[in-house]
């Protein structure tokens, strides 16, 4: 194709000076752009490998780039790259049940995290029933890692809690970034991978809500910290203070936690994390939902967003222990005769999800903890 210049000579001096300098602007911001979407597409380093004249690898730094889009981001730590774990404690065979059943839970629900069992250190070997349980966690659950610990116990209070102290030993898992434990008389409902993602923090937890007082004069330091549910950091000197203070104050952990961390633990929500099986068995349902007390409670609808339930409905024993029925029935969630249920949840749908946890609590064990005994 041949272009015709002609009509470029005939121009004035003055027009074919604008035509030149906006040519010229073009190209600049067509330049500009190309090297820009290049940078962004770059990701936030890059290293050029040169050879000099000995023929050995060298490698020469560029300038890190972090461009607004696009860039890949890092977990700041002093660890290169952040290393996740569930723990669970257990101080006894039927804990230890428990402890199967929600790492089993925990891998069905998609959980991608390390899974870590804390467990006594007279466990790790001889014949006894629990070190024979432990070989057949390591035959049958492999990527369950194991980690034995003395038993930390107190001698307050119900036997039931006695070896609850043990549960800090969470903090000395220092190979991991973080630890999300939890304590084994609770029953996994879905993954909670997301809560790793938190903000940063030595130790978070919910609240005690059921403990919560509806004054709103109190000071919200005054407010009781849960226990049952930790995210924590791992760390040596920490791990040392609070097995000090646990031995020193004879307290059970809830108090521990409390004396050590009320001022400076960062607070999880506990809606969906901290719910308690006595909570269906409520009429009054507004500390659960605070803030928003106005809300309606919704037993169907919890249980579908929770991940955690914490088996509590004292005086009724625990669901590894033997129980008549008539216990069971004694402390049942009410089932009111004009409860008529409604488009969105099913007649004594308090009831319903209660047993539920029950029931699935025998089949769990069934299923899942036969390994320990074969």
């Amino acid at each position: 194709m041949r272009i015709d210049l002609s009509h470029f000579r005939n121009l004035p001096p003055r027009v074919l000076r604008n035509i030149v300098a906006f040519t010229g602007v073009f190209i600049v911001i067509l330049t500009t752009g190309i090297l820009v979407v290049q940078w962004r597409s770059a990701g936030p380093a890059a290293h050029a490998v040169a050879e000099d004249s000995k023929n050995a690898s060298v490698v020469v730094e560029k300038p890190v780039l972090y461009p607004p889009m696009g860039q890949i981001p890092w977990w700041t730590t002093e660890q290169e790259r952040p290393k996740f774990a569930y723990a669970q404690y257990a101080t006894n065979l039927d804990y230890l049940c428990n402890s199967v059943i929600n790492f089993t839970k925990l891998r069905r629900f998609g959980a991608k995290y390390d899974l870590v069992l804390i467990y006594p250190t007279a466990w790790s070997e001889g014949t006894s029933k629990e070190a024979q349980a432990i070989s057949k966690i390591r035959e049958h659950l492999p990527d369950v890692h194991l980690r034995p610990f003395d038993v930390i116990s107190t001698n307050k209070g119900d036997s039931t809690w006695a070896d609850s102290l043990t549960k800090f030993h969470s903090f000395a898992l220092t190979e991991w970034t973080r630890v999300l434990a939890f304590d084994s008389d609770a029953l996994v409902l879905n993954s909670m991978d997301h809560y790793f993602l938190s903000p940063m923090a030595a130790v978070a937890v919910p609240r005690a809500y059921w403990l919560t007082e509806k004054d709103k004069d109190m000071d919200i330091a005054k407010q009781v910290l849960g226990s049952h549910v930790m995210l924590l950091e791992p760390n040596e000197h920490r791990y040392q203070q609070i097995i000090e203070e646990a031995k020193r104050s004879g307290e059970f952990d809830m108090e521990v936690l409390n004396h050590l961390f009320k001022d400076s633990a960062m607070i999880l929500p506990h809606r969906r994390l901290a719910l308690l099986t006595g909570e269906f068995r409520n009429k009054d349902h507004s500390k659960y939902l605070a803030p928003d007390v106005d809300e309606e409670w919704n037993a169907m609808g919890e249980v579908s967003r929770s991940v955690l339930v914490h088996f509590s409905d004292w005086p009724l024993p625990k669901p590894w222990m033997h129980r008549t029925k008539e216990q069971f029935e004694s402390v049942m969630p009410e089932c009111p005769d004009d409860d008529m249920g409604a488009p969105d949840r099913p007649r004594c749908a308090d009831r319903m999800m209660w047993t539920g946890f029950y029931e699935d609590y025998d089949l769990a064990k069934e299923a899942y903890c036969s390994i320990l005994h074969d």
